[in-house]
Parts: structure tokens; C-alpha cells; sequence
């Protein structure tokens, strides 16, 4: 089995879930079929050299990039990882919120009309917004919101091969798509990879988001820059993406990847001769 996968099944190990992954404190490990990767936490963003353990999570300056909701008489102060307003003194330090071009008081609580399913507060001059906590026990509860707390057997959704059950609100990946379960329907959407800053990469089998390689004969990304040429076995230059098939070996195909011959063997041919 590719890794990431145990033998007796092909059953992906969440490598977050069975505490095998540290990712740096900036950021969270998140499962992907096969693999995972540490994704930088809210109010971090990667510096651009992408650290397989989150490293290269750093710390965004609301601040300084002006992306902060202080108001008026109140001053940013950058926190790590978010930021503070401070209100010493003036008019707007009343801790009333501007939300929507309107005024929030100091203590209010709403709910947003975007999302039914979080509710946010004003406190102290400052908005913070959660999702609904969801009481199953509670007989009024919305189901919309916690699909978990359905039971009804209307709401289970089968998965596409028709094998396995799951409640509303369950999640699972099938062919690279991360899928849920929502009051008897099915929805996918494509799974988000990591990006990546290398000049190689390459999918390996079994896995869905590509990771870097050193080798660009294990690379599947390639460019093809033709002013980088290589030289087969017969002294020829071939232009990058040419193939040709190597001399006194009729089962070996090379190719030219910018300036590197790659070669492979066709196990059946040698089989067949």
C-alpha cells in the first residue's frame, strides 16, 4: 500500500487523530487521504517557504496591514496569532460595536443574517462571533445547524458505492473529494491541497494533493523547456518531452525532462520477450 495506508485494508490512518503528527504551535494538522499537512491557524499565514511541520507559519500584523476592526479612539495593539483594541479614552470608547454601518451595544447578542448557525456579541468595543453550540437533549434544536443531532433514518445518506451508512452531519473523502452528509443528501466538493513552493512535484498513487520531489524524473509538473537538451545512448540530442527507446534494450523507455534522461521499464514486454 502507497504510505499512509495500512495493509489489510487500504483504510487511510489519520495521522492527526492517532497523534502521530506534531505540527508547530501556529499551526493544525489536517487529515487528506493518504497524507496530511500542518495548515496555518487563523490569524497566521505561511511566509512563502512552506514547512511540511507548519514552521513557516507566521504571525499576520492586522496592524500594520490595516486589516483590523478598531475603531475610532481605539488603538490596534498586534497579538500573536490576532490583535486588541485599546480605548484609553475619547467618544467612541463606550464599548458600542459598528457592525453593518449600524451600532451594536456593549452586551448585545445577535444572530448573523448571512449564517443562521452563529451567533455573535458586542463586548467592550469588540465583535466575536461562534458557532451555535448545539444540545442534542434539546427537543427544539435546529437541525440545519447540528446535523448531528438528527437520528432520522430519512436523513442517512449511503456512500457512493453503496456499502457504508452515515447520520447527517458525517464527513468522509471518496475520490478525492471530501463529502458530507446533511439531512439525507450528499454533497462533495474537491479536496484543498496544501500549495506548494517547489519546482517539482508529483501525486503518488493513491494520494490526492501533490508533494515536492528533489527528482526531476519523479515529477509529474514539468514545464518543458526545449533550450534544455539531453543526449541518448546513440550520442543524438533530443529536445525535452522527446521519448525514444533506448539502444539494445527494446523494453526500456527514456525521456528527456529538461536536460534529464529519465528512463523506465516495461515490465510486460520483458515478460512477453
Amino acid at each position: 500500500c502507497p504510505g499512509g495506508l495500512v495493509f489489510f485494508s487500504e483504510a487511510d490512518i489519520d495521522e492527526c487523530a492517532e497523534g502521530i503528527i506534531e505540527c508547530h504551535s501556529h499551526s493544525r494538522c489536517v487529515n487528506l487521504p493518504g497524507w496530511y499537512h500542518c495548515e496555518c491557524r487563523s490569524g497566521f499565514h505561511d511566509d512563502g517557504t512552506y514547512s511540511l511541520s507548519g514552521e513557516s507559519c507566521v504571525d499576520i500584523d492586522e496592524c500594520a496591514l490595516r486589516t483590523h476592526t478598531c475603531w475610532n479612539d481605539s488603538a490596534c495593539i498586534n497579538l500573536a496569532g490576532g490583535f486588541d483594541c485599546l480605548c484609553p479614552s475619547g467618544p467612541s470608547c463606550s464599548g458600542d460595536c459598528p457592525h453593518e454601518g449600524g451600532l451594536k451595544r456593549n452586551g448585545q447578542v445577535w444572530t448573523l443574517k448571512e449564517d443562521r448557525c452563529s451567533v455573535c456579541s458586542c463586548k467592550d468595543g469588540k465583535i466575536f462571533c461562534r458557532r451555535t453550540a448545539c444540545d442534542c437533549q434539546n427537543p427544539s434544536v435546529d437541525l440545519f445547524c447540528c446535523p448531528e443531532c438528527d437520528t432520522r433514518v430519512t436523513s442517512q445518506c449511503l456512500d457512493q458505492n453503496g456499502n457504508k451508512l452515515y447520520r447527517s452531519g458525517d464527513n468522509w473523502t471518496h475520490s478525492c473529494q471530501q463529502c458530507r452528509c446533511l439531512e439525507g443528501e450528499v454533497d462533495c466538493w474537491p479536496l484543498t491541497c496544501p500549495s506548494l513552493s517547489c519546482e517539482y512535484t508529483t501525486i503518488l498513487e493513491g494520494e490526492c494533493c501533490p508533494r515536492c520531489v528533489s527528482d526531476p524524473c519523479l515529477a509529474d509538473n514539468i514545464a518543458y523547456d526545449i533550450r534544455k537538451t539531453c543526449l541518448d545512448s546513440y550520442g543524438l540530442s533530443r529536445l525535452s518531452g522527446s521519448v525514444w527507446t533506448m539502444a539494445g534494450s527494446p523494453c526500456t523507455t527514456c525521456k528527456c525532462k529538461n536536460g534529464s534522461v529519465c528512463c523506465s521499464v516495461d515490465l510486460e514486454c520483458l515478460h512477453n520477450n
